[in-house]
């Protein structure tokens, strides 16, 4: 076995091996890190010889880590966040003083249901704080926090591998059925095989034409007619309020959206249950400065 010389590695090497697992690429960690590249190629070299793996090798977007460094990476990322963020506290955390940028996964739905009321109050206590928004997806999530290209997530609990994040619940949402003011074919009660029948919009982020209201469907014998997907909740309403197709959506969106897009709500003849709303972070990740945005957020969340 390879003797590792713990004497030999510096915190230097260290935020390098980060960097590089988080941009796979040479030049672009040289800018994270604000080194040039031949600086972070040596140090990359000097770690390859004391760990006795090529650690990164090129490919055609840059550099594609071995199966060490993969695993190496689940051990020095979150203990490079304590340490930094152990160096970050300096007693309690002022927000008005706090200057520093805050990048939050999540999608179009958060955009629209919660920014503009965070971005209310920081622009009221925390003037230095700069949020950043980045999409993220169940399938990616877990990556974006573990490569620190997201700080937390925003978003379905359900959509969070619990076993690797905290969570934190903010508010139940559930689906409502929308179509343009006075739909001929919405007006009175709607049974599940006319609502079947329709032309139907369907949200998807992956851009397939299989969601939720799909499977119940399947389980009473029925399919529906997906006319259009599309990948973002904000178009929805507008392409509905000006067609016939109907969409099945989050009810905060519809009634945000209803009289700009000229869309109504309607019964759902279909059940399907309400989910929770939440904010997702690493174990163990402390930082002040998100401490203090999730309490913002849950304030402002009991409001929406």
């Amino acid at each position: 076995m390879h003797n590792i010389d713990l004497h030999k590695i510096d915190l230097n090497l260290l935020a390098v091996f980060d960097a590089l697992m988080r941009e796979q690429h040479v030049g672009r960690a040289g800018e994270l890190l604000g080194l040039t590249q031949p600086a972070v190629s040596h140090a990359l070299g000097r770690l390859r010889h004391l760990l006795d793996d090529p650690l990164f090798v090129r490919h055609a977007k840059g550099m594609r880590p071995t199966a060490r460094a993969t695993a190496l990476a689940d051990a020095i990322a979150p203990a490079l966040r304590i340490l930094r963020a152990s160096l970050k506290q300096r007693g309690e955390f002022d927000p008005a003083a706090a200057n520093r940028t805050i990048v939050i996964g999540g999608s179009d739905y958060i955009d629209l249901i919660l920014m503009p009321r965070l971005m209310s109050r920081l622009r009221e206590t925390a003037r230095g704080i700069k949020i950043r928004l980045r999409p993220t997806s169940r399938e990616t999530v877990l990556q974006d926090l573990r490569r620190q290209d997201i700080d937390c997530a925003l978003g379905p609990l359900a959509a969070a591998p619990g076993d690797a994040v905290e969570l934190t619940p903010l508010f139940t949402e559930r689906l409502v059925m929308i179509g343009r003011h006075n739909h001929p074919l919405l007006d009175g009660e709607v049974s599940l095989e006319s609502f079947a029948a329709l032309a139907h919009l369907l949200v998807s982020q992956r851009g397939d034409a299989f969601g939720i209201v799909d499977g119940v469907l399947r389980e009473a014998g029925l399919s529906r007619q997906i006319a259009i997907t599309v990948p973002h909740f904000l178009a929805a309403p507008f392409i509905v309020g000006a067609t016939d197709v109907v969409a099945v959506m989050a009810e905060r969106v519809a009634r945000r959206l209803a009289e700009a897009a000229g869309i109504s709500i309607y019964p759902m003849p279909v059940v399907v249950p309400a989910w929770t709303v939440g904010l997702a972070r690493l174990k163990g990740a402390h930082d002040p400065a998100i401490d203090w945005l999730m309490d913002v957020i849950s304030d402002i969340s009991v409001h929406i």
